[in-house]
C-alpha cells in the first residue's frame, strides 16, 4: 500500500471521529459555525472515501473492455465532491440567514475546545495530502484544508462569544465558511469537467505543440491534432505527421523523437502517432462529407 493510501485511511478515521465530536458539540453548544463545522467534516469524510476508493480502483489494470484502465474514476469522485460541497454551502446559508435574524444563545466554552481539536486532526490531516497532483487527492486536500481553515474560524468566533456575548458572530461565520466552501467547489467542478469535456490540459497550447513537433528533423508537417487528458496526471495525444517517403523502420526513430519531446516538454505520457506522405483532408471535412453522403440516401 502506497503512503498515498495509507494517509487516506488514517485521516478517514481521524475525520469520521472530530465529525462525530463536532456534531455532537454543536448540539450541545446550540453552535450553527459547528454544526456547519461538522457538515462540512463528514463531507471531508466522504471526500476521503471517494479519494481512497478511487486510487485503489484506478491501480487495477487495464482490460479488454476498460482499454486506459480505470483512471477516470477518480474524476468522477472529485466531481461528487464538488457537488456534494455545494449541497453543503446551501444548506449553511440557509440555516444562518434564520440565526442572523434571531440569533441563539451560544456555548462557547464547548465551541472552542471541540473547534481547537477538529483544527489540530484537519491540519495534520492537510499536511499529509499536501503537494499531490492528481485531482482527485487535491479535492480531498481542499475539502480538509477548507474545514482547517472553518475550525480557526470556530475558534475565532467562540473566543468572540467568551468575552462578549455577542453570537450572531456564530452564524455570521457560517456563512464565511459557505462562501469558502463554494470557491473551492466551483474549482473543483470545472476541473472535472474540462476532463469529462476532453479539453486540453491547461498547460498544453496546440499551436506550439505542433510547432515544436514539426522541428523534428525529418518531419515536414503535422496536422490533425488532438490532445486530452485521461485522468488530471495522464496526458495523451494523437497526430498525423506528414514525412517523406521513407522506410517503416525509419518511422521508429521518429516516434521515439517525438514522444520523448512531447513527454519532456508536455508531460504527455501517451502518444499515437499516424505517418502520411501527403497530407490527408482534416477529420472534421470527412465527417462532414461522410454525413452528407448518409443524408442524402
Amino acid at each position: 500500500m502506497s503512503d498515498v493510501s495509507k494517509n487516506l485511511r488514517t485521516a478517514t478515521v481521524l475525520t469520521a471521529a472530530i465529525f462525530l465530536m463536532e456534531l455532537l458539540g454543536g448540539i450541545i453548544s446550540n453552535s450553527l459555525a459547528l454544526l456547519s463545522d461538522s457538515a462540512h467534516v463528514f463531507m471531508d469524510v466522504v471526500a476521503l472515501i471517494l479519494a481512497y476508493g478511487a486510487i485503489r480502483i484506478s491501480a487495477r489494470p487495464s482490460s479488454r473492455e476498460v482499454t486506459f484502465g480505470y483512471h477516470r474514476f477518480e474524476i468522477f469522485a472529485a466531481l461528487i465532491n464538488g457537488v456534494t460541497i455545494i449541497v453543503v454551502g446551501v444548506f449553511i446559508f440557509y440555516e444562518a440567514y434564520g440565526r442572523i435574524l434571531n440569533p441563539p444563545p451560544v456555548r462557547g466554552g464547548e465551541v472552542l475546545v471541540i473547534a481547537t481539536v477538529g483544527l489540530a486532526v484537519n491540519a495534520w490531516a492537510a499536511l499529509k495530502l499536501h503537494g499531490h497532483h492528481e485531482l482527485n487527492i487535491r479535492g480531498a486536500y481542499l475539502h480538509v484544508l477548507g474545514d482547517a481553515l472553518a475550525s480557526l474560524a470556530v475558534i475565532a468566533g467562540a473566543v468572540i462569544i467568551i468575552f462578549t456575548g455577542k453570537t450572531i458572530i456564530d452564524p455570521v461565520l457560517s456563512i464565511l465558511i459557505g462562501m469558502m466552501l463554494f470557491y473551492g467547489a466551483t474549482k473543483l467542478i470545472f476541473g472535472s469537467a474540462r476532463i469529462l469535456l476532453e479539453f486540453a490540459p491547461k498547460h498544453v497550447d496546440a499551436d506550439t505543440l505542433r510547432d515544436i513537433m514539426t522541428q523534428v528533423e525529418g518531419v515536414k508537417g503535422v496536422h490533425d491534432v488532438h490532445i486530452w487528458s485521461i485522468c488530471s496526471n495522464i496526458h495523451a495525444m494523437s497526430a498525423h505527421v506528414l514525412v517523406d517517403r521513407i522506410r517503416v523502420q525509419q518511422t521508429d526513430v521518429l516516434i521515439r523523437k517525438i514522444s520523448r519531446i512531447l513527454r519532456e516538454e508536455f508531460n504527455i505520457l501517451h502518444t499515437t502517432l499516424q505517418f502520411e506522405c501527403a497530407e490527408c483532408e482534416p477529420v472534421e471535412i470527412r465527417h462532414r462529407e461522410i454525413g452528407g453522403h448518409e443524408s442524402h440516401h
